[in-house]
């Protein structure tokens, strides 16, 4: 049953970057997200089945990642992400028009988030369901996967809010996690 969330995650993320892919060619002009641009690339945690599909991607691919703990990320080489092909949901989505609802208000709203670096006349453009990637579907999504994972008995993330580093990929893949 894990194996089948595994692939159905993968289904999730290349929805992503289809979509992705849609938004990066409709923005071309305006997205200054490059190689080596590296002001969203953090050190950051994943849902295990996130986790566990990059490790068996990265292990069918015959990587061994090496992480360095002083970078901004630390699967950052000069600048190029070791593991693009494989890196996370949030990794894919960076720089994008991201909208989210915000039901913090007293009337709950769309809020649309991105780059600094991108759409330097923000103003003009006229954001709508068209021409953004609507976060909170795509969180959904990995949620319901998460949670079957979980009943399914994947394994649970060691970080106190279920999630597990990515940097312990290098354990997993070493054979020490």
């Amino acid at each position: 049953m894990t194996s089948e969330l595994l692939q159905r995650y993968r289904q999730l993320r290349d929805d992503v970057d289809r979509q992705a892919e849609r938004l990066a060619a409709m923005y071309a002009g305006q997205m200054h997200c490059r190689p080596k641009c590296t002001d969203c690339c953090i050190n950051l945690t994943v849902w295990p089945v996130e986790f566990y599909a990059i490790l068996e991607d990265i292990k069918a691919a015959g990587i061994r990642p090496v992480f360095d703990p002083q970078a901004g990320c630390g699967f950052l080489k000069d600048g190029l992400c070791r593991l693009y092909p494989f890196r996370p949901l949030i990794c894919r989505t960076h720089g994008l028009p991201l909208v989210y609802l915000d039901d913090l208000q007293d009337e709950p709203t769309y809020g649309v988030t991105f780059c600094e670096k991108n759409f330097p006349a923000a103003d003009a453009i006229c954001f709508d369901a068209d021409n953004t990637l609507n976060m909170d579907a795509v969180n959904e999504r990995l949620a319901h996967l998460q949670a079957e994972f979980s009943s399914a008995g994947g394994l649970a993330g060691s970080e106190p809010n279920g999630r597990i580093a990515l940097s312990r990929l290098i354990d997993f893949v070493q054979g020490t996690g």
